[in-house]
């Protein structure tokens, strides 16, 4: 049994309001799962995820993937020692991002905001595997991003096992014990909302409309689920 400390690694911080009134991304997995997280923000040249950690979950960022921060290049060459390592990882939202960059694919942003609960539909890839396995096939999640992968890298790419309406990578395997989703499993009903709220202009301006996609807003346990799922498989490693 694995006995280390499963890693957050951050990335950014929540834009106000969620953070105000919420806390910062890590408050939001740690309510999610039953054991203490570490965290390392590798934006700090100071802090490295440590050789004992047991696993790694790259959170969300408010920012893109192909922003030009000082500290991405870092970031990038962390992604890439993460999918070859022999330790569970799992990218989730930026992550999921990053981690295509970091094997040679292209994130832009993507023609339409994904906010809200949504459906993703995990395909015949899905059976067998570890994490996504379990689930039957369509997973009801709760998502938040303004980009998506474009292109998926043409040397090691990942096994898409799974899409939804307005981004067919959802989720992809990039090894036996790597994995990143679009989504946000960790972002229940007051997440949800509050991203809602902060992404309101946007849903406005492509002719939805926020409230609606607020109302519709529930605690897709099946994100939990998930994060459950993939601390169960670090602690039997």
């Amino acid at each position: 049994m694995s006995t280390g400390p499963i890693v957050l690694i951050r990335l950014g911080e929540p834009v106000l309001p969620s953070r105000s009134r919420l806390g910062p991304y890590e408050m939001w997995f740690q309510r999610a799962v039953d054991e203490p997280l570490g965290v390392v923000d590798l934006r700090d040249p100071e802090q490295s995820v440590p050789e004992d950690a047991a696993a790694t979950i790259v959170m969300g960022s408010p920012v893109s993937v192909y922003d030009d921060h000082p500290w991405m290049p870092r970031a990038l060459e962390e992604a890439r020692k993460l999918l070859a390592g022999p330790k569970p990882t799992l990218g989730v939202c930026f992550g999921h991002q990053l981690f295509c960059m970091a094997r040679g694919g292209e994130v832009t942003r993507n023609t339409h905001v994904e906010v809200g609960t949504i459906d993703v539909f995990l395909n015949h890839n899905a059976q067998g595997d570890p994490l996504f396995g379990g689930f039957s096939g369509r997973l009801r999640v709760n998502a938040s991003h303004d980009d998506a992968i474009r292109r998926l890298p043409s040397e090691a790419p990942p096994t898409v096992l799974g899409g939804a309406d307005l981004d067919g990578n959802q989720v992809l395997r990039w090894g036996p014990r790597a994995w990143s989703v679009q989504f946000h499993p960790e972002m229940r009903t007051a997440e949800t909302r509050l991203a809602i709220e902060w992404r309101t202009p946007r849903i406005t301006e492509e002719g939805g409309d926020a409230a609606a996609v607020a109302e519709a807003v529930d605690d897709a346990p099946d994100g939990l689920t998930l994060l459950r799922r993939f601390v169960e498989i670090v602690r039997k490693a």
